[in-house]
């Protein structure tokens, strides 16, 4: 952005997967919460998120707020983008667990993950005394909903058909609604994990005579 690139100021269309990344309840931990320990809390949540992205060869479009949005297949596609978003997926899960089962938090952290991949415009808009690279279209959308369709679902991850179908993960992963999202009129698939995921936290507990 800053060398003036002209393919990232024009902009171009591609396939990514999108992933949109949501802390439940973050209104109500807040409550209560010095501002500092706060922003501390935050702070550790984004250093895990950026962590599990790095990992798994991903990018951080932007942090909003309490959550998220992460890209795969940006700016260069690979074969396996939408596997890589899956996988980080349950690793991040698996992070956020873990981080619950050391008791250093007051509340318990839970998280919401939705996940699909379409053609998207991505590009930097804006003026020049304010840019910003993001992506925009329906993908982008779907993606939003899915995550905010966690919380009806009772799931800490949903993705769409779309997204699974073409990746590795498919076996590890099954269908569990085919409904038109909030605000689109066209319904997708939507898929969850197939084994459920034990909790740090649960494990803990079971251990604990």
């Amino acid at each position: 952005m800053a060398a003036g690139d002209v393919d990232f100021r024009r902009g171009r269309r591609q396939r990514a997967v999108i992933v949109f990344v949501d802390i439940r309840d973050s209104t109500g931990m807040a409550e209560g919460m010095d501002p500092e320990r706060l922003s501390q809390f935050f702070t550790a949540f984004r250093t895990r998120i950026l962590s599990c992205v790095r990992k798994h060869h991903g990018v951080v479009d932007k942090f909003i707020g309490d959550g998220a949005l992460i890209l795969f297949g940006v700016p260069d596609e690979g074969h396996d983008d939408a596997g890589r978003a899956l996988a980080f997926g349950h690793d991040l899960v698996r992070v956020v667990e873990a981080w619950n089962g050391t008791r250093e938090l007051p509340h318990t952290v839970r998280i919401g993950i939705g996940i699909h991949v379409g053609e998207v415009f991505c590009g930097i808009v804006g003026d020049e005394e304010r840019m910003e690279f993001t992506v925009l279209g329906d993908a982008v959308n779907v993606a939003s909903r899915l995550e905010q369709a966690t919380k009806r679902y009772g799931a800490t991850i949903l993705a769409s058909g779309a997204a699974v179908e073409g990746s590795s993960e498919r076996d590890a992963w099954h269908e569990i609604g085919r409904e038109p999202l909030a605000g689109r009129k066209e319904p997708i698939a939507i898929f969850a994990p197939t084994v459920s995921f034990v909790p740090v936290s649960d494990a803990i507990a079971r251990q604990t005579p």
